[in-house]
């Protein structure tokens, strides 16, 4: 069974800010609220501590960035980062904002970078039309949730979309601590029962999308303990699990 370990990166390099941080408080522990008060600390860019984790384990993911943020910032902000991440091992796609406009984003994010976007997904999970990806060139996706709660197996797998192979998201941090209302405690035991699960069923993948801005929050830091858990299973990017479904290996 093979898991693939995603990111989406909502927000720019700067992060949401100060007062946007204090609103919302509660959600970190007091630790993290006195080191954004004393150094300016953005818990928001969490790339540096799941690339932490996962070299810990072993393991590499897919980090999806937006071309343009909603504050005018642009992945240009991260350019730095990202070239780092393409260099130890990690694979890096958009996320891109407008269905309508992935070409656009696309082509924007390519000429910053320089290198072919290959992988996508939409933000919010808003799905472009597949024919326009396969015309961009784009190789696989990773947006579709046929479900939001629970253990779906609908979300987990691959398909063949009209020459694009999709990643449906299996797993995503937001809606397990939110639609499921699931407690810290309990989301390791259920993505692991969970892959199991679907394991037995014949499923050959899952796919798992853990937000940067999420893990110095309460619930998203628990990715190390998922990680562990997950351990016993194949752990793969999603360029690299493109790669096997390309070469008929999955």
């Amino acid at each position: 069974m093979i898991v693939v370990l995603t990111h989406d990166v909502d927000y720019s390099r700067r992060g949401p800010g100060l007062d946007h941080i204090l609103r919302r408080r509660e959600r970190f522990e007091e630790w993290v609220v006195e080191r954004v008060l004393r150094e300016g600390f953005n818990p928001y860019f969490g790339v540096p501590r799941v690339v932490e984790v996962e070299e810990g384990f072993g393991v590499r993911s897919t980090f999806f960035f937006r071309a343009f943020y909603d504050d005018g910032e642009t992945v240009e902000g991260y350019a730095g980062v990202i070239r780092d991440l393409l260099g130890r091992g990690w694979s890096v796609g958009l996320h891109y904002n407008d269905p309508g406009r992935v070409g656009e984003e696309k082509a924007f994010m390519e000429g910053v970078l320089g290198f072919r976007v290959e992988g996508t997904r939409g933000h919010f999970l808003r799905v472009a039309d597949f024919s326009v990806l396969r015309e961009l060139g784009v190789k696989f996706d990773s947006s579709v949730v046929y479900s939001r709660g629970g253990c779906d197996a609908r979300n987990a797998g691959f398909f063949d979309a009209g020459g694009v192979v999709e990643f449906p998201v299996t797993f995503m941090d937001a809606y397990m601590f939110t639609y499921d209302g699931m407690s810290e405690e309990r989301v390791t035991s259920f993505i692991v029962s969970c892959v199991e699960k679907l394991r037995e069923g014949g499923v050959k993948l899952a796919t798992i999308l853990w937000h940067d801005s999420s893990v110095y929050m309460r619930g998203g830091r628990v990715y190390p303990e998922v990680l562990r858990a997950l351990s016993r299973f194949e752990l793969l990017d999603m360029a690299t699990a493109y790669r096997m479904v390309a070469g008929n290996e999955l």
